[in-house]
């Protein structure tokens, strides 16, 4: 069974942030009315990706989200961790050999 667009997006949202109903749909289908439907799935991924929503207390709503029109938001990519390095590469980088 193929999910209809909401139900992927609300499929794609924080599960602890999710919110259902008449509002949650009424919201969703104005926010696509403004942006096409593949904008908000990847507007939604970066925001997963970002480094508040690391934290669940700063994961807005799904209303909220939609509401405020937060797709709209840019936000600057998460860094990626250095390399690992082994202990010997670590005492070696440290002046210790």
């Amino acid at each position: 069974m193929k999910l209809d667009a909401y139900h992927q997006f609300v499929a794609a949202y924080p599960v602890t942030r999710r919110k259902s109903g008449k509002k949650a749909r009424e919201s969703f289908d104005e926010a696509v009315r403004k942006v096409p439907f593949g904008l908000l799935l990847h507007a939604l991924e970066q925001h997963k990706r970002s480094v508040q929503w690391e934290n669940p207390r700063f994961i807005p709503s799904m209303l909220t989200w939609l509401d405020d029109e937060m797709w709209i938001q840019t936000l600057p990519e998460p860094e990626r961790p250095a390399a690992r390095l082994t202990p010997f590469e670590q005492a070696r980088r440290a002046g210790l050999k």
